[in-house]
């Protein structure tokens, strides 16, 4: 019923919905009819209210908040804030120069409404519309649980790095790229700050730790990079503009220079599984945790908006996953 119903009847309403202030509850509850917008969302409202009451078996009168809780509909204003909010992520979400991303936060009344929808006004993740896909000259690996961790412990020739993340509850990000020296592990801890999401520190960790392996003085016949996270491997094998597509280019681009410097130099991109006592795996864990939880340590580095890294930097744009998270946070605590 939601799905037929309620999806032809709010089919775009993201065009017309001017925000829940506009429309206030107590026109519900008192019965009192409104016109424009409000009128609109009130029609909403009663054909939820009916679709509860069939869902129930209830008669008119029951309490509607009673019906709602227990039939799992979300009042018209929840609903009509969410897809305009949905709407406006998808329009960020289109490549630079795309005209319909321009009308996110344009000096307009329409634009105006997306902006305070998302309530975010700030610089977000941006993406591009490449005219010619590039080409990811490397292997991304994902095996059976016990061969991958087979794989992340033996010796291997070449250069092997671990990398890892982590997104605390307070919204702090960071991530991790370590490979071992000798009897000591190097590598680096970076801070992301409170805008992104683990997986796009998870993404900034593989693009780094191929970036560090192109900077070496000397080239090693194989580069292998370890991640737990299978999201962020996969989203490597495409340049097309959505969230995460800035690292997946840093990824190209780092490997193609690996090639210049070597040629037939070998790279690949591994899963591994996480907490099963893999030494690099539980090391990257660790300095993972520094980074995103303690950014002002000795040694943790800041990722800044050039992609640069620095000892303190403004904040990072609004990763586009993380918004889509905010939206989804706010649906499920509707429901």
């Amino acid at each position: 019923m939601t799905a037929c119903v309620q999806s032809a009847t709010m089919f775009g309403t993201e065009l017309w919905w001017k925000g829940a202030t506009m429309f206030g509850a107590e026109l519900w509850w008192k019965g009192d009819y409104a016109t424009g917008t409000q009128g609109q969302a009130e029609k909403i409202q009663q054909l939820i209210k009916q679709e509860a009451q069939a869902t129930m078996g209830c008669i008119w009168t029951t309490n509607l908040g009673a019906i709602s809780m227990e039939s799992g509909h979300r009042a018209a204003t929840e609903q009509l804030e969410n897809r305009q909010q949905r709407f406006e992520l998808q329009l960020l979400s289109l490549p630079q120069g795309d005209q319909a991303w321009q009308v996110v936060g344009a000096p307009t009344e329409f634009g105006r409404q997306l902006t305070n929808a998302l309530a975010h006004s700030g610089p977000t993740e941006s993406t591009v519309l490449l005219e010619k896909p590039e080409t990811l000259e490397a292997e991304l690996l994902q095996e059976e649980e016990a061969e991958a961790k087979a794989e992340a412990e033996r010796n291997r020739p070449g250069l092997f790095i671990f990398t890892d993340s982590l997104r605390l509850d307070n919204g702090a990000t960071g991530y991790s790229v370590v490979w071992k020296r000798g009897l000591t592990w190097a590598g680096a801890k970076v801070h992301m700050g409170n805008n992104q999401e683990a997986y796009d520190a998870e993404c900034a960790a593989l693009a780094h730790a191929l970036e560090l392996a192109a900077q070496r003085s000397s080239t090693p016949e194989r580069v292998t990079i370890f991640s737990d996270v299978q999201v962020a491997i996969r989203r490597m094998a495409s340049d097309e503009p959505c969230p995460g597509q800035q690292y997946a280019l840093q990824v190209r681009k780092h490997i193609t220079r690996l090639r210049s410097a070597r040629r037939g130099i070998v790279t690949e991109i591994r899963w591994c599984p996480a907490h099963k006592e893999v030494i690099g795996n539980e090391k990257a864990d660790e300095w993972a945790k520094i980074a995103a939880a303690q950014p002002n340590t000795h040694g943790v580095e800041w990722l800044n908006s050039s992609g640069q890294m620095q000892v303190w930097a403004a904040p990072l744009p609004r990763s586009l996953a993380n918004l889509k998270w905010e939206i989804s946070e706010k649906k499920w605590a509707e429901a």
